[in-house]
């Protein structure tokens, strides 16, 4: 706590510096060559969007002397869509605010009195870009996809093919995203990422977050933000980026509001609710749902070391039920000071049922022959806890966030292997429990200060305690009933300590630069069963630029980089061993180390009538990078007979270089059809101590909609993933495609929507194949050959209700939250 205090006071001791460093005001000339007077009065206001009264980001406001005609200055709203011009001389002027993809606004008649007077222009509202169609106005509306300056903005609540699905089925459909065939996300190509919900970490990513995904309704989500270059305020959080999950709630409105939705289909069914209360200063909100998934398919893995070949096939059945509940609330102590708070819980259950067939050949000789009966069934309960506290200053833009989260998670995995000959019981039945445990303790504070001249300072410190706990139980249990027993028990302790500052300014009124560096210390403890205890700590400092240059407010080019460092979690940390089939086995290795990789990137978007697109280039290398490792020994069995076992685990033995373009592109040829786009195109070079591997990649997602009239709408999703390169193989390609009707109904107050999953396709095979050279960790060479058919189509109806009355708007508050981003996070079926 001591080296949290002591970072804290070196992040805060940069203040005066900086406050202190002289600031050239730019000398602006009017039409007749004279210079404009300058003196010391400001004059602010704020951007909102005109039809959700949400702040609009960034927008730049130019300030015009009305006896020339000419800008003389100008300012750039900050991520509250507040403005701040300063030394402004006594005299008549008006305000010019404009912002990609919204109409220009003129604000008439602003007087400056005197030398030091303060002008508040209020809320300026700005109005989506409009198209005239034979003289009919089609005001813009929130497109389906935003590009915002530091990030992607997919907005799920537009998107009718989402009703009734869940989490994961909403991330597929996000630009420069992409899920595989386990659920498992990528950003960019990269499994590396952090997911947020609300800008806060959860308990529910702790473990695998292909499994956590399934656990969250899409109804509940409304948007979902791709930062892929963050700067040194965001933990120094991997490789790739940071996915961030809203959902809907809204504590800006005075009175009762909710809304209830539910879903029936032939693989998930759903039910949620909200509820949001606000009556003076005291605003509550709640959330309730559940959902059910299921869903069946088959698989074989072939696997073939020297002359002996072993063989598994076998159906799968899948199904889980989860539940998610959330009460939170916030209450204005003062106008100026704001506390707010919730308790989140996530759990539920997953199963799937696996009956296998198993044999083995040495050469022409069978050597083993019987059937596999495998249940495995993982129970996750995950539940977070936060209070935060606000302070505004006088001055807008000055904040003051103190900041608290303690998260835990407690999983139990329960895998049961039964064996059996043809017509027999069971002669080997085999138990492996895990119950884990990952509880985390976090304290932040971030504090922001505007100077003149378009600068702001933003500078904060962050303690994370982490304390991780497994027990696992392996049991092996004869049919004469003799049993054979073990266990093993691990405990890892981290503690990251870090201290941010970022400096942003603005050159020539065009170019916005923001800089910023992070410093961080790691602490860590392990404790695994016997004589293997270690302790290890390092530091990092973390250093961010990014460059924003925007022209004729219809073209904006930015560049990034920066660097950063990601820790493995639980998932690739623990030592369990995850006996997943009778050949197959999973388990982590606490002795990683983190990754490091740098990141560049650059960008060029624009915005034409009701067309926008975007281009980003981009370059990232990890070094010390985490990759599978695969070994396969000969062992024997129950029956003395020999059988091979493939163990999977995980090393810092690889270097990750990445090339890409992301493309996206939305337009509306009509104003009843929308059309839009986005592709990722990279080539991976993968190079380990025994292993390398390259090639080009690319993923594909188009999406539609039309609007029929009389509340009646369609969408369609669709999306191609090209092969995935991995260190040891390749996964296959696939594809998926959605349709949607919807109806509204109540004056738009709810509606109903049927959904088709895949109809054009039963089901989807794939090919997985992973080749393994003979190493020193690894004295045998062998190839593995996976060949899966999903089931995936699938029909859904949805109905959704919002009641309530808003009787009143405040303005709205944008609250800082902890964003816990270090962790690299697990995939579902153990590979990177």
């Amino acid at each position: 706590m001591k080296k949290s205090l002591l970072l804290a006071l070196l992040g805060l001791s940069t203040v005066p510096a900086l406050a202190q460093a002289p600031q050239a005001a730019p000398q602006q000339q009017a039409a007749s060559g004279m210079a404009v007077p300058r003196g010391n009065a400001t004059i602010v206001g704020i951007v909102q969007d005109a039809d959700t009264k949400k702040p609009v980001e960034f927008a730049t406001v130019a300030l015009i002397s009305l006896a020339t005609g000419k800008p003389i200055d100008g300012a750039m709203a900050d991520d509250k869509g507040r403005f701040t011009i300063s030394k402004v001389g006594v005299g008549k002027y008006r305000l010019q605010v404009s912002f990609l993809g919204y109409q220009q606004k003129l604000v008439e008649d602003v007087m400056v009195t005197s030398d030091n007077a303060s002008v508040n222009v209020g809320a300026v509202s700005i109005a989506s870009d409009a198209k005239k169609l034979s003289e009919v106005v089609i005001t813009g509306e929130k497109p389906l996809v935003e590009e915002k300056i530091d990030r992607t903005v997919y907005n799920a609540e537009k998107d009718i093919t989402n009703s009734g699905g869940n989490a994961a089925d909403v991330l597929q459909k996000v630009p420069a995203l992409s899920l595989d065939t386990d659920g498992n996300v990528q950003l960019r190509g990269s499994s590396n990422v952090r997911v947020l919900i609300n800008n806060k970490p959860s308990a529910i990513m702790a473990g695998s977050v292909a499994d956590a995904l399934k656990q969250i309704p899409a109804d509940q989500i409304k948007s979902v933000e791709v930062i892929t270059s963050p700067s040194a305020k965001y933990d120094a959080e991997g490789t790739a980026g940071i996915i961030n999950i809203i959902t809907k709630k809204d504590g800006g409105l005075q009175g009762v509001t909710g809304s209830v939705a539910a879903t029936a289909g032939t693989r998930n069914s759903n039910a949620n609710a909200s509820l949001n209360i606000r009556r003076g200063k005291l605003g509550i909100n709640g959330t309730f749902g559940g959902n059910m998934f299921y869903n069946h398919g088959n698989m074989s893995n072939t696997i073939l070391a020297g002359n002996t070949t072993s063989f598994q096939y076998g159906k799968t059945r899948i199904n889980g039920s989860f539940m998610n509940a959330l009460i939170g609330f916030d209450y204005d102590l003062t106008p100026k000071n704001n506390i707010s708070g919730s308790i989140r819980t996530n759990g539920g259950t997953f199963r799937m049922e696996n009956d296998q067939e198993v044999n083995s050949r040495e050469g022409n000789t069978l050597i083993q022959d019987f059937r596999n009966e495998i249940r495995n069934r993982n129970e996750r309960i995950g539940t977070d806890y936060n209070l935060d506290y606000t302070r505004t200053f006088k001055k807008p833009g000055q904040e003051l966030a103190l900041l608290s989260l303690y998260s835990v998670t407690n999983t139990d995995n329960d895998i049961r292997q039964d064996y059996l000959n043809e017509s027999e019981n069971p002669y080997l039945l085999k138990r492996n429990l895990n119950e884990g445990a990952n509880k985390e303790l976090t304290f932040q504070a971030d504090y922001t200060h505007p100077f003149a001249n378009k600068t702001m300072l933003e500078l904060g410190a962050k303690s994370i305690f982490r304390d991780v706990e497994s027990d696992a139980l392996y049991r092996d249990i004869l049919s004469s009933g003799n049993e054979t027993r073990r266990t093993d028990a691990f405990f890892y302790e981290q503690d990251v300590y870090a201290t941010y500052m970022t400096y942003g300014f603005m050159l020539k009124k065009k170019l916005n630069v923001k800089m910023g560096g992070r410093y961080e210390y790691t602490d860590i403890n392990a404790d695994l069963q016997g004589d293997n205890d270690y302790a290890l700590n390092y530091d990092n400092f973390i250093p961010s630029v990014a460059l924003s240059y925007n022209l004729k407010q219809k073209h904006t080019f930015r560049a990034n980089f920066t660097q950063r460092i990601q820790r493995p979690s639980l998932f690739y940390l623990n030592p369990y061993v995850q006996e997943q089939t009778s050949n197959t086995r999973v388990q982590g290795n606490p002795n990683l180390d983190a990754e490091l990789t740098d990141l560049f990137e650059l960008g060029y978007s624009t915005f034409f009538k009701t067309t926008s697109l975007s281009v980003t280039g981009y370059m990232r290398q990890t070094d010390n990078a985490i990759e599978t490792v695969a070994t396969i020994e000969r062992e024997t069995d129950t029956n003395g007979l020999p059988v091979d076992v493939t163990t999977l685990t995980f090393d810092n033995i690889a270097k990750n270089k990445t090339y890409g373009v992301s493309l996206f592109g939305n337009t509306k040829p009509t104003n009843n059809w929308t059309i839009g786009g986005s592709s990722n195109i990279y080539y991976v070079d993968l190079n380990g101590k025994y292993a390398s591997n390259s090639g080009w990649m690319y993923n594909i997602n188009a999406n539609s909609s039309y609007t029929f009239g009389k509340g009646i709408s369609a969408q369609f999703n669709g999306g191609f993933n090209s092969r995935r390169i991995q260190l040891l193989g390749e996964f296959a390609a696939f594809s998926y495609h959605t349709i949607a009707i919807k109806k509204d109904l109540f004056d738009k107050r709810g509606g109903i929507s049927l959904g088709l999953d895949n109809p054009f396709r039963e089901s989807m095979r794939m090919r997985n194949d992973v080749r393994v050279e003979e190493s020193p960790t690894n004295p045998r060479a062998y190839t593995q050959q996976i060949r899966i058919n999903n089931f995936n189509r699938g029909v859904r109806v949805s109905f959704n209700y919002n009641f309530g009355k808003m009787e009143q708007q405040r303005p709205p508050k944008r609250k800082k939250s902890i964003r816990n981003d270090d962790a690299k996070q697990g995939d579902s079926n153990g590979m990177n």
